[in-house]
C-alpha cells in the first residue's frame, strides 16, 4: 500500500459516519485523488517555471485535469510512476508548444479541428472510463459523457477564437491537453500500461 493510500484511509475513517451514502473505500479514493492532484499541481508549476514553460503548463494541466475529472482514464497502480510519468508528459508537451514556430492561421484551424474531432470520437465511445466507480450508475455515466462532449465543443470554439486573436500558443496548449486526455482514455493505452507495469513495476508499491 502506498503512503497516499495509507493517509487517505486514515482520514477516511475519521470522516465516514453511520448512514453515509458513500463507502469508506469511495471516500478514501476521493481523498487520495485530491492529495495527488495537489502534489501534481505543485510539482508541475515549480518545474515548468524553472524550465520557462509556466503558462503553457498551466493551460495544459488545468484543461487536462478538468476533462479527466469527468472521464477518468488510465493510470499506473504504482503512484510514483504515475506521478513522474504524468508530469513528464505534461511538461514535455508544454515545452513542445512553447517551441512551436508561427504557422498560418489556416493550418492552426485545421490542426485544431482534426484534434477535437478525434477527441470527440474517443470520448463519445469510451468516456467515462469503465474502471471508475461511476460505472455502476447509468445516470452519472450519461451525465459525465454529456458534460465532456459539450466541453469539447466549447474548447474547440474557444481555440478558434484564441487563434483569431493571435493567441495560437494557448490554443495549441488547449488542444494537446485534450488530445492527452483522450489518448489516455483509449483501451489500447490501458493494454500498453498494463504491459509496462507487468514488466517494470511488478510487486513494486512506493
Amino acid at each position: 500500500m502506498s503512503w497516499t493510500e495509507k493517509v487517505s484511509n486514515r482520514l477516511a475513517r475519521r470522516l465516514v459516519t453511520e448512514g453515509s451514502p458513500y463507502s469508506l473505500g469511495q471516500i478514501s479514493h476521493g481523498i487520495e485523488i485530491f492529495l495527488l492532484m495537489v502534489l501534481n499541481a505543485a510539482f508541475l508549476l515549480v518545474v515548468s517555471y524553472i524550465l520557462g514553460c509556466f503558462m503553457e503548463s498551466v493551460v495544459i494541466g488545468f484543461i487536462y485535469m478538468l476533462h479527466r475529472n469527468f472521464t477518468g482514464g488510465v493510470h499506473f497502480r504504482n503512484q510514483s510512476a504515475c506521478f513522474f510519468i504524468g508530469n513528464a508528459l505534461m511538461i514535455g508537451l508544454a515545452l513542445i508548444v512553447k517551441s512551436l514556430p508561427s504557422v498560418p492561421d489556416v493550418f492552426s484551424y485545421s490542426l485544431i479541428s482534426i484534434s477535437f474531432v478525434l477527441s470527440y470520437l474517443v470520448n463519445a465511445r469510451h468516456a467515462p472510463a469503465k474502471h471508475i466507480y461511476v460505472e455502476y450508475d447509468p445516470f452519472i455515466i450519461k451525465r459525465n459523457r454529456t458534460i465532456i462532449l459539450r466541453l469539447l465543443i466549447f474548447g474547440c470554439l474557444l481555440s478558434y477564437l484564441l487563434v483569431y486573436f493571435a493567441y495560437s500558443k494557448f490554443a495549441f496548449a488547449y488542444t494537446v491537453a485534450i488530445l492527452l486526455q483522450s489518448i489516455l482514455l483509449h483501451p489500447v493505452i490501458y493494454r500498453l500500461v498494463e504491459s509496462i507495469e507487468h514488466k517494470f513495476f511488478k510487486g513494486v508499491d512506493l
